[in-house]
């Protein structure tokens, strides 16, 4: 019987290690083969070819898909329980018009893409079926609609709803473990929530895969203002078009004058085939252990959105940008044990404003950008990650006042270890802790101004310790590569360091 992949995965690399190990190291190395990262490394290819083509993986936690890889950044790697649910309470359903629901998105996230939704499914009909009270069911909804509006897929059985679905301030949608339920593309169906979406082990995807070259319609699932998720081991598939947050296939959205009075929760979900998954305004989201496959965009969008977990999540496949993009002030948010494979872009990236974030126990793997990269903020503290084989930098620090990359193992990148660039002569980066190796060299600066660094170990750094306009300090890295003296660096030379951590950030 064949070995469950989990344990191929660990033990799969024996038979090829004699064959590879060296080549992973550059050329002009001392350093004797890591055989414990050329083990990672194997089984880490092994997890990203086998999570492809929708397999049965896909439905499996991070947690079990680790399993037997020793990462000891992600040793304390734990996926929520799953959740349980109380009885519904009746429910009440009218029809209403669906411009209504458009409305109240336009007046604050714009018209785009209106047109395409009004013009969707059959010319002239606006009518949109209402929540309006109470709970419904998936089985509700099935009794209540006759097949023209909610009608079964012939193929999968799904339940297929023909006509978009407001979920109104004081009601509740539910899909319980085994609901299915497809949103017809051809009859312009989609779902905004003005209430609470409860998905428990059901789904709700598009009944059609969309074609990426298009810019037509495709249904999506909205939440604005007073609507609320709480999803738990739920899946969507083939959602959202265009190129605004809410559209984007998942989304919720901020309201000024419709205030939630639930938390927005997230855990234990399944993503693919979805343009982003996108938070715009919303305060203290917990996106805690999902799934993200194949995205069409950047899979996470935080924007504008303090204080958010971003914890034990997966990104795998090729998404085309960045797999978590925290931005426009989404400051206080923390980004923590996340799992990132291939994809492109810069993996994690904090920018516009969002202050004193954390992105701490991290692996980003083989990227076709770079690891982490903050842009515009203060404080952000990078910690602990492992950030491997990406084929630009490893952390990029631009235009960032008094960030910390701090106790990460930064290892064969093809680009720096450490990028700094575009800051003020006066600001001063951290970079102290850090197992620096075989990257395209360590670190390196472009207008960087000043960067404190301690205890980075740089001794598998060859050939190019330094480069860009700190090249020339490298006589203070070959002296000490351990990092033993505490050092400020810049392009006019360095000196002894007397603080090796910012005073004016929380952390």
């Amino acid at each position: 019987m064949a070995r469950p992949l989990r344990h191929r995965i660990r033990f799969g690399f024996l038979a090829v290690a004699t064959g590879v190990g060296l080549a992973v190291f550059p050329e002009g190395s001392h350093a004797a083969p890591d055989w414990e990262l050329v083990e990672l490394r194997e089984q880490l290819a092994d997890l990203s070819d086998a999570l492809r083509d929708d397999s049965p993986l896909r439905d499996q936690n991070l947690q079990y898909l680790l399993d037997g890889m020793d990462i000891p950044e992600l040793s304390d790697l734990a996926i929520p329980a799953p959740a349980k649910t109380g009885p519904p309470e009746p429910g009440s359903i009218r029809w209403t018009d669906k411009r209504y629901a458009l409305a109240a998105m336009s007046q604050i996230y714009g018209g785009s893409g209106n047109k395409l939704v009004l013009e969707a499914g059959r010319p002239g009909n606006h009518e949109a079926i209402e929540i309006t009270s109470g709970d419904l069911t998936l089985s509700d909804l099935r009794d209540r609609l006759t097949a023209r509006h909610l009608g079964r897929d012939p193929d999968t059985g799904a339940s297929v709803l023909r006509v978009p679905l407001v979920i109104g301030r004081n009601a509740k949608l539910r899909l319980a473990d085994g609901d299915k339920l497809y949103l017809s593309q051809s009859d312009g169906a989609f779902l905004v929530n003005f209430g609470r979406l409860e998905v428990v082990g059901g789904e709700i995807s598009a009944d059609h895969d969309h074609d990426l070259e298009a810019q037509e319609f495709s249904p999506f699932v909205v939440s604005v203002g007073s609507g609320t998720v709480r999803l738990s081991d739920a899946t969507f598939r083939r959602l959202g078009f265009g190129y605004t947050a809410k559209f984007a296939g998942f989304s919720i959205l901020s309201h000024p004058t419709m205030a939630p009075t639930d938390r927005n929760l997230i855990e234990r979900s399944r993503f693919e085939d979805i343009v982003t998954v996108a938070l715009v305004g919303i305060r203290h989201a917990e996106i805690n252990g999902n799934r993200f496959f194949e995205m069409r965009r950047n899979p996470l969008l935080i924007a504008q959105s303090p204080d958010s977990l971003i914890q034990a999540n997966l990104f795998s496949g090729d998404s085309p940008t960045n797999a978590v993009r925290v931005a426009n002030g989404s400051s206080n948010s923390i980004v923590r044990r996340n799992v990132v494979l291939e994809g492109s872009r810069a993996g994690l990236l904090v920018t516009a404003g969002s202050d004193n974030v954390e992105i701490s126990h991290n692996l980003i793997w083989r990227r076709n950008g770079g690891g982490v990269k903050l842009n515009n903020v203060r404080c952000g503290l990078v910690e602990e990650n492992l950030i491997l084989d990406d084929k630009q930098k490893g952390v990029e620090i631009r235009s960032s006042e008094s960030s910390v990359v701090q106790d990460n193992r930064i290892i064969g990148n093809a680009n720096a270890g450490v990028w700094v660039s575009a800051n003020e002569p006066q600001n001063l980066t951290y970079v102290v802790g850090n197992l620096i190796r075989e990257n395209g060299s360590g670190l390196s600066g472009a207008s960087g101004g000043r960067i404190a660094m301690q205890k980075n170990d740089l001794r598998n750094q060859f050939p190019r310790f330094l480069d860009g306009d700190i090249t020339w300090q490298f006589r203070e890295i070959i002296d000490d590569l351990r990092g033993e003296r505490p050092i400020i660096l810049d392009s006019g030379g360095a000196r002894e360091a007397h603080n090796l951590a910012p005073e004016d950030c929380d952390f």
